[in-house]
């Protein structure tokens, strides 16, 4: 076997990646679990916003990847990897929907800060087998108001991000979109990621449970996440029709025939080297969306997200 004497330097640049995104989490996490110990709370999360928002709008379909692989495969800084998966779905949403840039960077700040008031026990629930006590059902019941609270607190004085925190657990017809959106992003969220309790839904589950509630159709944020991130969003894995699984790497603007990279073959053996599949084509079309821990593989993500690179060169 021969070795390059030089690393590849598109390889080298997707291991920044994922390092500047598990930085920017890492500094999420330490805000969420101690906000009052910040001299400035309020300015920290705007500026990580900043950096991340760059990022997504540098690739998306990269950001999706590694923010749903993270989100699925692990219950540990639940809290974080929870609060940036919503982060980015509410971004794209809201670009899609055309609100307003103010209002836009209102949702992100809520998108992280939504469960302030429960980090710790959000955390603690990820990884429990057993049922909520009473005292932690309380604090669930009561986290929306508190956090709110919390962040007035902390000085916070931006009414919609406030108000989309307070409201992001509360129901009825009239709530404004900003709050309907982080509403079904949260759930979408929640319903991809693992507890010990359960392993995940597949996403084709997880997108109809939280985009049309029983018995209605889609309304509009429904529809914008369908068509933001597809059916099988970069990050998820799916059997092909040939029977080899892969992990979709990027979007095509076809909702259910994205890009993905396989990573076992017919026999559920791990591939040595990953195939690029365009699943549009004949006979390479996705046959299941398949739950992130009934995957048995280590992935490259390094490679995979150079090949994501390569999908978008010809798309």
């Amino acid at each position: 076997m021969n070795f390059s004497a030089h690393p590849d330097p598109a390889y080298g640049a997707m291991q920044h990646w994922m390092q500047q995104w598990s930085d920017l989490e890492t500094q999420l996490a330490a805000l969420l679990l101690a906000p009052q110990a910040q001299p400035d709370f309020a300015g920290r999360l705007r500026t990580l916003h900043g950096q991340a928002r760059q990022l997504l709008e540098l690739d998306a379909d990269s950001t999706l990847y590694w923010l749903f692989q993270l989100a699925a495969s692990s219950t540990v800084a639940y809290s974080a990897s929870h609060a940036m998966v919503c982060w980015a779905l509410c971004q794209l949403v809201a670009d899609d929907l055309h609100l307003p840039a103010a209002s836009r960077d209102s949702l992100a700040l809520a998108a992280l800060s939504m469960n302030l008031s429960m980090t710790r026990l959000q955390n603690t629930l990820a990884e429990q087998t057993t049922p909520l006590t009473d005292a932690q059902r309380a604090q669930v019941d009561t986290h929306a108001a508190r956090s709110a609270q919390w962040l007035r607190e902390l000085g916070v004085t931006d009414p919609l991000w406030l108000a989309t925190v307070e409201q992001h657990h509360e129901s009825g017809p009239d709530l404004p979109l900003p709050t309907r959106i982080l509403q079904a992003m949260d759930r979408y969220a929640a319903l991809i990621s693992p507890r010990e309790t359960r392993p995940g839904r597949c996403v084709t589950d997880s997108g109809r449970h939280a985009v049309a509630k029983a018995g209605q159709a889609l309304d509009a944020v429904g529809h914008a996440l369908l068509r933001t991130v597809g059916i099988c969003p970069p990050g998820t894995f799916v059997r092909l029709a040939d029977e080899r699984v892969a992990v979709v790497l990027r979007r095509s603007g076809r909702p259910g025939e994205p890009w993905a990279a396989t990573v076992l073959d017919a026999h559920d053996t791990p591939v040595v080297e990953p195939e690029l599949i365009d699943t549009g084509e004949d006979g390479l079309g996705i046959a299941a969306a398949l739950v992130t821990r009934s995957v048995r593989v280590r992935l490259n993500h390094p490679r995979l997200l150079q090949l994501s690179r390569v999908a978008l060169s010809r798309h």
